[in-house]
């Protein structure tokens, strides 16, 4: 985030206490490292690292090209029903830039193997769940994402839109620039990624579904548009409508965004989505779908992520 913006950051930090015991966890392998903040999104509570930093050679030297963390950072999760909307940010930890109204549990996520985390957490009318899990397919490095929602207020939840959305800063600590170059792809269907590129360091990051089962929409926002509220939208629905569809290249988010339907009391909708990282546009950008055999220890992460994939897509209790 650039300077303009830190005024917002400066006015809220500190609003919102940790609870007692909170801590964030960083998850890694030879290519990523990235934290998970205790508002269970990527990043480590603020501006502390890690964010998310990436090392093409696979050598887990990161370096300081950290995707997330300098300025203000901006990663997080928004979803909206009818009489509904909450969030949860990195930021929501300690107040910054478009976190939104942070109304879920703040809590200390749970790691897994180093390459896996978990986190949950509810605001009294929905209970979220993030898995991360960090693998390799097809030479992308791709942090994998389950985001499963359940509808814990006791009625029907009606036109539930979901979006998971980042400010990708990759040249800011090397090149002292906020600007990416911004590009959308059509994989599975119109728009299924996002990716943003530091024109210094060519290093990219996308978001991307290839999850069939919901009507999806990915997208460039920089308040250019009449339909945005904000430099970064933070509105699902209007990353759904033609409105919101590639800002082009700037200081702006990426994102992907889901239209749920309804979501009846005790009823539970699961999302499947990834953020792809890679040295150039080209490594990161396409499916991170396997080719060929997957790297060691990928196999079995693969075979029981496929086996899974139709339960995990729509599951109703």
């Amino acid at each position: 985030m650039n300077l303009r913006m830190t005024l917002a950051a400066v006015g809220l930090a500190g609003a919102l206490a940790l609870p007692a015991g909170a801590t964030p966890v960083v998850i890694q392998n030879g290519f990523v490292q990235a934290g998970v903040s205790d508002s269970g999104t990527l990043g480590s509570n603020g501006n502390t690292s890690p964010g998310i930093l990436y090392d093409p050679t696979g050598s887990g030297s990161y370096g300081i090209n950290d995707f997330l963390t300098p300025g203000s950072p901006f990663e997080g999760l928004y979803v909206s029903a009818a009489g509904y909307y909450d969030s949860a940010n990195n930021e929501c930890v300690g107040g910054g830039y478009n976190e939104g109204p942070c109304g879920f549990t703040k809590t200390s996520p749970t790691s897994g193997s180093g390459t896996t985390a978990g986190w949950t957490g509810s605001d009294g009318t929905l209970s979220v769940t993030n898995n991360y899990s960090l693998t390799t397919l097809g030479g992308k490095s791709v942090i994998a994402i389950t985001t499963s929602l359940t509808n814990i207020s006791g009625g029907l939840l009606s036109g539930v839109d979901f979006l998971r959305t980042l400010d990708p800063d990759p040249d800011v600590n090397a090149h002292g620039s906020f600007f990416t170059n911004n590009a959308l792809f059509s994989v599975a269907s119109a728009n299924d990624e996002a990716c943003g590129t530091g024109p210094d360091t060519g290093e990219t990051i996308c978001i991307i579904s290839e999850d069939s089962g919901y009507t999806h929409q990915a997208g460039v926002s920089g308040g250019t548009n009449a339909c945005e509220d904000t430099v970064w939208d933070i509105t699902p629905s209007h990353w759904l409508s033609p409105c919101l569809l590639n800002d082009g290249d700037g200081d702006y988010s990426i994102g992907e965004a889901f239209s749920l339907g309804d979501l009846g009391a005790g009823d539970t909708d699961t999302l499947t989505y990834d953020y792809v990282l890679g040295g150039t546009l080209e490594t990161a950008s396409g499916p991170p779908t396997p080719t060929g055999v997957p790297e060691p220890g990928s196999a079995m992460l693969l075979l029981s992520s496929l086996m899974g994939l139709g339960v995990l897509r729509r599951r109703r209790k």
